[in-house]
């Protein structure tokens, strides 16, 4: 029962029907249109004919009498036979006067209700009438001749429902074959159609259980077929890039784990098995403390940079005099830049506001100056720059430390990435990834350049 159900509920079967209850609609509608056409324009004329017979009688009558009407009369049922037609002329009472042979229309009764509705002023009359002893109706029409006679006449409609019989039947069996063909062919042009989309859900399938480098191949399936194709391909390319990044993260996070918590271990086994007096256990847990702060530091800011990025950081926004916050920076820089022997310049115009939160974006221009002076020998400069372009504030931070390679230049916002050169240097890989964070929660913009050996140039625009 479910499988019924499963095939009931796909794609193609619900196509398949549609398609041939359109045809089914469509061509029922218009057999039906044709048949009561056909119907109508077959009993307009068989009206049309007789009532021209009940004139043309008037007329004979006019020109030859009654012996003029008999004659004809007898002429007419000898050509179509008595079971065909048959003729009465009575008078304003519905006296017979004279008849044909009326023993095949023993239902051709008078009816007076008609018969004194007929005056020399009015049109004929028509009915009809069931045959008894007959599968076929009659068409009967009454109609005067002369002032003091009316005539009855009648005719089978055996020809007009033989041929609307016949037009049903090889409707019926059309209309068989057209829905056959229908389903049939709703059912190829269903299959053709979702062809692709059945090799994407197999891919998806193969991806699901763990074949990652599964692709699709690009086919002319239709401009649909090849567009879900490639969005399907490029998800798997972001997927594939996404889990290398995991890899390499993990990869750098036990590594940047490991040095911290060795070092604890040896702190503690040393205490344990070594250390005799209460200041050599007192470094001891101040050089523990120290590896905890950079594991907690570390901990932390993965978490800062995973709730920025991901929108959940809720940020008070204010008006903040970036100038200032670049001038009290570089003055809290100052101190370390001359303990290093690096000259820190600035060109900071003032008054460039823009809307953020104080405390990130205070972050951010520390994690850059951290870096620039990490990064820069004695002797060498570290500019601090603030400026205003067309309704922005770009804010930018240039070395001339040991620069950065194009082949790492992509990857240094990645989270714990680390050039080979900055191995040596303390940190843990994340003081960038947090400055782009913040940067673009603040709908800002971060650009880079570098050349290795020559220094880099970070600049941040932020809406004015």
């Amino acid at each position: 029962m479910s499988s019924r159900n499963s095939k009931q509920k796909t794609l193609a079967s619900r196509l398949t029907i549609w398609n041939a209850a359109i045809y089914t609609v469509f061509f029922g509608s218009a057999f039906l249109l044709f048949y009561l056409s056909i119907s109508n324009i077959l009993h307009n004329e068989r009206d049309e004919d007789m009532v021209e017979d009940i004139t043309d009688f008037r007329m004979l009558f006019e020109e030859d009498g009654f012996s003029g009407v008999t004659t004809e009369i007898e002429r007419e049922i000898y050509s179509d036979g008595p079971d065909d037609s048959f003729f009465r002329v009575m008078d304003k009472n519905g006296n017979t006067v004279f008849s044909s042979d009326l023993s095949p229309w023993d239902e051709a009764d008078i009816d007076p209700g008609l018969l004194g509705r007929i005056t020399e002023d009015s049109d004929p009359l028509l009915v009809t009438i069931a045959a008894p002893d007959s599968d076929y109706d009659a068409r009967v029409v009454y109609g005067w001749i002369s002032p003091d006679m009316i005539m009855q006449t009648g005719e089978s409609m055996e020809d007009i429902q033989e041929l609307l019989t016949l037009l049903s039947t090889i409707f019926s069996v059309t209309f068989a074959v057209v829905v056959a063909f229908a389903s049939f062919s709703g059912w190829l042009l269903a299959r053709r159609a979702l062809r692709g989309v059945e090799e994407v859900s197999r891919a998806a399938i193969d991806v699901a259980n763990g074949t990652l480098e599964r692709r699709m191949l690009a086919k002319t399936e239709g401009a649909e077929i090849e567009r879900l194709a490639s969005t399907f391909n490029t998800m798997l390319d972001r997927i594939d890039t996404l889990m290398s990044g995991m890899r390499e993260m993990t990869d750098n996070v036990a590594h940047d784990m490991r040095s911290p918590l060795a070092r604890i271990r040896a702190n503690s086994e040393m205490a344990l098995s070594s250390t005799t007096t209460i200041d050599e256990y007192r470094a001891s847990a101040a050089d523990t403390i120290e590896e905890c702060d950079r594991l907690m530091h570390m901990i932390n800011t993965t978490l800062d940079v995973a709730e920025v990025e991901a929108g959940a950081a809720r940020l008070s926004m204010e008006n903040v005099n970036l100038s200032l916050l670049a001038e009290d920076a570089c003055e809290l820089f100052g101190p370390i830049a001359e303990d290093k022997g690096i000259l820190l310049s600035t060109c900071i115009e003032p008054d460039c506001h823009v809307q953020g939160n104080l405390q990130m974006l205070q972050r951010m221009l520390a994690n850059l100056l951290d870096n620039a002076f990490k990064y820069s020998e004695p002797d060498s400069r570290v500019t601090v720059g603030v400026n205003t372009q067309d309704h922005a504030v770009q804010l930018s931070v240039r070395d001339e430390g040991i620069g950065i390679s194009q082949q790492d230049l992509k990857k240094i916002f990645d989270r714990y990435f680390r050039c080979d050169e900055s191995r040596s240097k303390s940190g843990c890989g994340l003081g960038l990834s947090l400055v782009r964070a913040v940067t673009m929660a603040h709908d800002g913009n971060i650009d880079v350049s570098s050349t290795a050996g020559a220094g880099s140039e970070f600049r941040i625009t932020l809406p004015a």
